[in-house]
């Protein structure tokens, strides 16, 4: 047995197998955010996943000798995640004991980028120019597993194609258009210490109907990529039945949508449109439930980002 097959088996190397169920791919080249959700699969014994990290790259070869810059990283652990509901109570996403052959899927994303300031020297200030100076792009998943010892922690890697939104010149315009205006900052901008509780996962009998019957083709409007940061949007959901695509499951759920504080206010305001055009968001938290046999489950968020979709049903 070699070196490694040793330092392998010392450490409990353990079949953990690796799955994106979705990309964003292609990915808007202007916009400062890309997402996927990574399916954890356990081999024969149970693991545990103690966090999980991303990082987009891009990549070129200079007179043979390949460069890479790395454009973001999101790092998420048990000091650092969102909480789920398991077994009827409110946990942190990590840890997480995946039981052998069973599996777990992880939304994640990598933000706050300037891909174009951070490829500039390479050329790469659009996505023409990127292309044109042999510029590839790369989004890694890793997860952590703690009976790894952090020595072979699996890691997934998808090459990302890019293509020019014009967003850069959009929100700059947009920007402008605010100061000409002068429109007054939002009452919810101040960061207030957090106090009461969330709302109960409590449904009517009507959104209990509605949520249960099967019947959720007719929409009112739906939100989708950028578009899910429109706040005021979004509060026109809040209390309502929902169908939303989010990046921990991949998959369409319908449920009571609720958001439950930003910034630290829970009273919120959305009848007036005012209080929404020039929001800076540093915490927020909101809930997604539905009924099921047992009474409700629910899954709680701390970011938007989460959100691939979002639709308001017809109530």
């Amino acid at each position: 047995m070699g070196f490694f097959d040793k330092i392998k088996g010392m450490v409990g190397v353990t079949g953990v197998k690796l799955e994106f169920l979705y990309v964003e791919n292609p990915w808007p080249y202007f916009d400062p955010m890309i997402k996927a959700t990574v399916n954890v699969k356990a081999g024969k014994d149970a693991v545990t996943v103690i966090g999980t990290k991303g990082t987009f790259y891009a990549k070129r070869t200079v007179n043979n000798v390949e460069e890479k810059i790395e454009l973001g990283t999101e790092t998420r652990t048990a000091e650092r995640c969102a909480e789920t509901k398991r077994n009827g109570e409110w946990v942190k996403e990590f840890p997480c004991v995946v039981e052998g052959g069973s599996e777990v899927s992880y939304g994640y994303w990598v933000k706050d980028m300037d891909v174009p300031a951070a490829l500039a020297e390479w050329g790469g200030d659009t996505p023409e120019n990127a292309q044109r100076n042999g510029i590839t792009f790369f989004l890694e998943c890793e997860v952590d597993i703690k009976e790894t010892l952090d020595l072979f922690d699996p890691s997934l890697t998808q090459e990302i194609t890019v293509y020019d939104n014009g967003r850069r010149q959009e929100e700059k315009e947009e920007y402008e258009e605010e100061e000409e205006t002068g429109v007054t900052p939002s009452i919810y901008n101040e960061v207030i210490a957090l106090e009461g509780e969330d709302e109960d996962n409590t449904f009517t009998p009507e959104q209990r109907e509605l949520i249960l019957s099967g019947n959720h083709d007719e929409v009112e409007f739906e939100l989708e990529g950028m578009e899910v940061y429109a706040i005021y949007s979004l509060g026109q959901m809040s209390g309502k039945v929902v169908r939303m695509t989010d990046d921990l499951f991949g998959t369409s759920r319908v449920g009571v949508f609720r958001i439950n504080h930003i910034n630290g206010h829970r009273n919120l305001d959305f009848g007036n449109p005012d209080n929404w055009r020039s929001i800076h968001i540093d915490s927020l938290s909101f809930t997604f439930s539905r009924p099921n046999e047992w009474g409700s489950e629910a899954t709680r968020y701390e970011s938007f980002s989460h959100i691939k979709s979002i639709a308001l049903l017809k109530q």
